[in-house]
């Protein structure tokens, strides 16, 4: 038998009967099944079933009911989306999706629910362990500093007449300036200034527009920290006139996925393209240059997953994780205006971070859908983590079902995204309005 018990999420409208029913005729079952009734499977969150897999279970079984058959709008589409981008991961990841069993319709009489169980149970049993790797390894050395970007400021010419044509419109220019630190977000207000417009370097510039619009639609700075001596520059000089936002393919997707979440107008910038070559393709691990009204690039077939081989990958790699949640920081589609990642009953107040693997299959899952693999958490971590192999096992699962971030589709998990305010109330869904508040710091 699997070496922990098998969590069963069953849907009381469906699969609860099932289970029901089954004990009651007696019919034989694995040992080791915990049932977890829930209103509905499609409330199943993906951080529930990683928590669930942190806390020892040798698997996790969600059964619903039929797809278009739900009682709830529909919820067990969101559910089945979720749950097949979590089941990508959890392969990246190196700890096999076949730990995930999600059923729907086939656990409702009693024969079964328990055909199902015991098929899953079997399934299990043939897994090879996997809790070490949720262990905490020795620490390992980090790697050598990442060499800089290659030099973009060929492009700078152009950039700066492009830059000079939106002032004159009578835009303000957000981009990189040149400094001895390296680029950084800077408001161009006249031409004079243009000098210092760089095309060269990265940065998650799409965070810091997102940051200056937010501001202009509130009509004063919203709390939190980031970024606090350019938004008040930015409250002088901007008032009601357009941002335009100097920025490469993946920070325009950014933008307008934020758009698609509500969190800004797309119609209140305008973007001044600056093409990535293909040596900073290759350095930010590229798989997708296309810009925003443009046909996504297909991401590249995934290799048959190694379980073995990416739990040893992972296993290094998070050892040297020091929970310094920069790569949630930097990312420029991570704009909840409560944490739920930090906030969730993974992370209570006054307790350690859960374990690395832990935390960053939840960040992953969070912005699953949201996620435009521009490599801004993979830039910021000061371990140097390959952050962007567990984006891109996620983004290859929604590419199945014809969606891409940063195209001004709708998320398929949009939905799920209800949150709760340190205070416990409830926080509007994304398009009813931009959030007031933001988690310190940020």
């Amino acid at each position: 038998m699997p070496t922990g018990p098998i969590l069963v999420f069953a849907c009381r409208w469906c699969s609860l009967l099932g289970a029901e029913r089954a004990a009651r005729e007696r019919l034989p079952l694995p040992d080791g099944l915990r049932l977890v009734p829930v209103e509905c499977a499609g409330s199943v969150s993906a951080e529930a079933v990683i928590e669930s897999l942190l806390n020892g279970a040798a698997g996790v079984a969600v059964l619903g009911c039929h797809l278009g058959g739900c009682r709830h709008n529909d919820a067990n589409r969101d559910a089945h989306a979720r749950l097949e981008a979590l089941g990508a991961l959890l392969d990246a990841a190196g700890l096999d999706r076949r730990r995930l069993l999600i059923s729907w319709g086939d656990a409702h009489e009693a024969k079964g629910y328990a055909e199902t169980m015991r098929s899953f149970a079997q399934a299990l049993q043939a897994l090879p362990a996997y809790h070490a790797a949720f262990d905490a390894p020795a620490h390992a050395a980090a790697p050598a500093p990442r060499p800089l970007p290659p030099d973009g400021s060929g492009q700078d010419a152009a950039l700066r007449e492009a830059a000079a044509a939106a002032l004159a419109e009578g835009k303000l220019v957000l981009g990189l300036k040149a400094s001895p630190a390296g680029p950084l977000p800077a408001l161009f207000s006249s031409e004079e200034g243009l000098g210092q417009l760089t095309a060269a370097g990265k940065s998650p510039i799409a965070k810091t527009a997102w940051r200056l619009l937010r501001d202009q639609a509130a009509g004063a700075l919203v709390p939190g920290n980031a970024d606090l001596l350019l938004r008040l520059e930015a409250r002088e000089r901007l008032g009601e006139k357009q941002l335009a936002v100097a920025c490469r393919a993946c920070d325009a997707r950014a933008l307008r996925q934020l758009a698609s979440m509500g969190q800004l107008s797309w119609e209140s910038l305008s973007i001044l393209r600056i093409a990535c070559s293909p040596e900073q393709k290759a350095w930010c691990s590229c798989s997708d240059a296309s810009w925003p009204e443009e046909q996504p690039e297909q991401a590249p077939a995934p290799e048959a997953p190694d379980a073995a081989a990416n739990a040893e990958l992972w296993q290094k790699e998070f050892s040297r994780c020091v929970q310094c949640h920069w790569c949630q920081r930097a990312c420029p589609v991570c704009v909840c205006p409560s944490c739920s990642v930090e906030s969730n009953s993974m992370l209570p107040l006054g307790f350690l971070p859960p374990a690395p693997l832990g935390y960053h299959l939840a960040r992953a899952m969070h912005v699953a859908d949201a996620c435009v693999n521009c490599g801004a958490c993979q830039d910021a971590c000061p371990q140097g983590l390959p952050l962007l192999l567990l984006h891109k096992a996620v983004r290859r699962s929604l590419d199945k079902a014809g969606y891409a971030a940063g195209h001004g589709q709708e998320p398929p998990m949009l939905r799920q995204r209800l949150l709760a305010d340190r205070s416990g109330n409830a926080a509007p869904r994304w398009g009813s309005g931009l959030p007031i508040n933001e988690t310190p710091g940020r």
